[in-house]
């Protein structure tokens, strides 16, 4: 699953990437988690894409939903007219996830090696109430390598070849999933302290280990 990411790039240099005009409320964040508003590209008005503040999770009577699952997006009553008709991408410098041992749960910082923006495959959502956001899911695959080896899924990521295809709806699932596969990822553990969304300083995505993890110092 993918359940906290970043975008810590300054308004401007993120402007320049994707090639449109940011949000004026657009700050960066170094621990953005479900239930808040992050910065996305999508198709909202069918003139083109531009860069919005969506709601990260869709609330249902019986979930909320913050992922969706690649291989069956296409399919599921839920997901699927917005896998036909809403799809969006969540640029990233990079994600969080838990190696849990059955005793504890380690968090690892998962970057790329180039330590440029990843852009996760999400679904959006139009709002019941025109006040409100439009809400997001973010797509996820089977997880490779060095992901395997900390949890089972990682978000998908698609490089600025496919954007295109993927906002007009022309990538196909397999494709998407190859593409997902390409992107070369490094990984490191980090400071207990991004449990809390509370913390959102650079500290956070800090290689860091066990006896000088500052959370663990405290004990």
């Amino acid at each position: 699953m993918c359940g906290r990411y970043t975008l810590h790039l300054q308004k401007e240099k993120v402007a320049e990437t994707i090639a449109l005009a940011l949000p004026d409320v657009y700050a960066p964040d170094y621990n953005i988690g479900p239930g808040r508003e992050a910065l996305a590209v999508a198709n909202l008005d069918k003139t083109g894409p531009a860069a919005a503040m969506l709601h990260w999770g869709l609330r249902t009577p019986q979930n909320f939903h913050i992922n969706a699952r690649l291989e069956t997006a296409d399919t599921t009553p839920r997901f699927r007219e917005s896998w036909h008709e809403h799809r969006c991408l969540l640029p990233a410098n990079g994600f969080y996830e838990w190696y849990k041992d059955g005793i504890t749960k380690q968090p690892y910082y998962i970057y790329p090696k180039d330590s440029g923006l990843v852009f996760f495959a999400g679904l959006w959502f139009p709002p019941a109430d025109a006040a409100q956001a439009p809400a997001f899911v973010i797509l996820t695959m089977e997880a490779r390598s060095p992901i395997k080896d900390i949890h089972d899924r990682m978000p998908v990521m698609l490089g600025t070849e496919a954007h295109e295809r993927w906002l007009s709806g022309d990538l196909k699932k397999r494709d998407a999933q190859e593409l997902g596969s390409q992107v070369n990822l490094e990984a490191h553990t980090i400071s207990r302290r991004v449990n809390s969304v509370q913390n959102k300083d650079s500290r956070l995505i800090e290689a860091t280990s066990p006896l000088n993890d500052d959370q663990m110092m405290l004990f």
